[in-house]
């Protein structure tokens, strides 16, 4: 099944935030056909009726029944009933009115962060809520190294080599790379950038960067791609990336949980067939290594033997 722009598994924060648009926007209609929900909403009918049924069991304090939101399908029709607890005004806590200030602040910390915007007023009138008037919230966030260098280099297109440290190889190398995107992800910071040493898309972690030395040669800046996610489709599932056929088992779910995918197909012994795009053949083998038998390469056939070939390599190092 061709997936159009969806990336993957969809994550309980992705469910979560596209519930709280659907409920309000149900409440108002009270009863709806489940197509048309659905299509509203780019859904399948199964993904939109596995959202309604969490939905069914949420509510608040002390999680009654009549505190719970009341959605529920009949006949093809979706139907919600809004409990009289959900129409009070929202009320926050001084904790939490505390908290929500104490993140803003530290995300307007972060690199490209702008210290205007939406952000910026809301902090200017959570700020009112706090029991004084000053500022008693003082937040001070680690700066990462060589952070700002890469975004300054994405938007300038600029060419810079550097010394990165391999902790797979354990070996040093010096690179000259052109920087596309710098990310957060897990509480590391990555640039990726296009990599003239192996002439691919590479990722690296920038903690690891030892040494940056801007080389005053220019290309063309990226377009469109600081704002976005690293594996934006355009990047993930391009004509230019190899793609793969797996066939993954049921203990190592966490792949198809974990990474993009183009099709995915449930097998009725509970694995799974997907075809994925793959930045290089050394980032498919380092995942076959940790998958080990329950992940195994269906197509292309001359990739069949790559986990035992990275498995091999990797042992002959300590040998």
């Amino acid at each position: 099944m061709i997936l159009g722009r969806r990336r993957g598994p969809r994550g309980a924060a992705e469910r979560v935030s596209g519930l709280l648009v659907m409920l309000p926007w149900l409440m108002e209609r009270k009863r709806v056909k489940l197509a048309d929900m659905a299509k509203q909403f780019k859904l399948s009918e199964a993904e939109l009726i596995d959202d309604l049924m969490m939905a069914a069991v949420c509510g608040v304090p002390p999680y009654s029944p009549d505190a719970l939101i009341d959605v529920f399908i009949d006949e093809g029709e979706v139907i919600a009933e809004v409990p009289l607890l959900f129409s009070r005004p929202l009320q926050m806590t001084t904790a939490e009115v505390f908290a929500l200030t104490s993140m803003g602040i530290a995300a307007q910390q972060l690199p490209g962060a702008t210290a205007k915007g939406n952000l910026a007023t809301a902090l200017v009138k959570l700020r009112r809520l706090l029991p004084s008037a000053q500022d008693v919230v003082s937040v001070d966030i680690a700066q990462v190294p060589l952070v700002g260098d890469f975004l300054h280099a994405v938007e300038t297109g600029e060419q810079i080599l550097i010394t990165y440290f391999s902790p797979v190889r354990a070996d040093r190398s010096e690179r000259t790379i052109t920087p596309r995107q710098v990310f957060e992800d897990g509480g590391h910071w990555y640039v990726a950038a296009d990599d003239q040493l192996s002439g691919e898309r590479r990722v690296f972690r920038i903690d690891r960067v030892e040494k940056l030395q801007n080389l005053g040669t220019f290309v063309t800046p990226a377009t469109g791609e600081q704002g976005g996610e690293i594996g934006d489709d355009a990047e993930w599932f391009n004509d230019s990336m190899q793609q793969v056929t797996l066939l993954v088992a049921p203990r190592a779910r966490w792949v198809v949980e974990s990474y993009p995918y183009i099709s995915r197909t449930k097998n009725s012994d509970g694995s799974a067939q997907i075809t994925m795009a793959v930045s290089s053949e050394h980032w498919l083998g380092r995942l076959l290594l940790r998958a080990g038998k329950d992940v195994r390469v269906v197509e292309p056939v001359e990739m069949r033997d790559l986990g035992a070939r990275t498995a091999a390599a990797v042992l002959k190092r300590y040998v």
